[in-house]
């Protein structure tokens, strides 16, 4: 009988599925708001406009992270996540009530959170590494 391991970088495979995500959200995200405020009967915002841009720059961010700390722990990613994901909503929020007519401040509990999360996330950053080091990997 032969067994046998499938042997992945799963540092490549986090950073290719990490690009490819953020990618697809940041189309999505401004093919979305074009659509939305195509249909606010002239009303703009300029938050609604530029909602690609938070998951497009955290994505970046994020590579970027991932490319000089390749083993970052899941919790360091999860709370990154977290980060971006809050503040997209914020922004989103913020850029709705924005093409209604109106103004509001109550995005900022969106910004605040996304805050604490991205300091969280720095802090895990600092002090945890994932169990995929290179002295476990079994590529050669």
């Amino acid at each position: 009988m032969t067994l046998s391991i499938s042997v992945t970088n799963p540092s490549k495979k986090r950073f290719k599925k990490t690009a490819f995500v953020y990618s697809l959200l940041s189309i999505f995200f401004f093919a979305f708001s074009r659509i939305y405020e195509s249909f606010s009967f002239g009303e703009t915002s300029t938050y609604m406009h530029y909602l690609y841009a938070v998951p497009l720059v955290g994505g970046i961010l994020l590579l970027i992270l991932l490319k000089i700390i390749p083993n970052l722990s899941r919790l360091s990613l999860n709370l990154w996540n977290s980060a971006v994901a809050t503040l997209t909503a914020g922004v989103l929020f913020r850029g709705i009530v924005n093409l209604s007519g109106r103004s509001t401040t109550l995005d900022q509990p969106y910004i605040y959170t996304s805050i604490a999360f991205l300091v969280l996330a720095v802090v895990s950053i600092l002090f945890t590494r994932s169990v995929w080091t290179e002295e476990n990997n079994l590529i050669d």
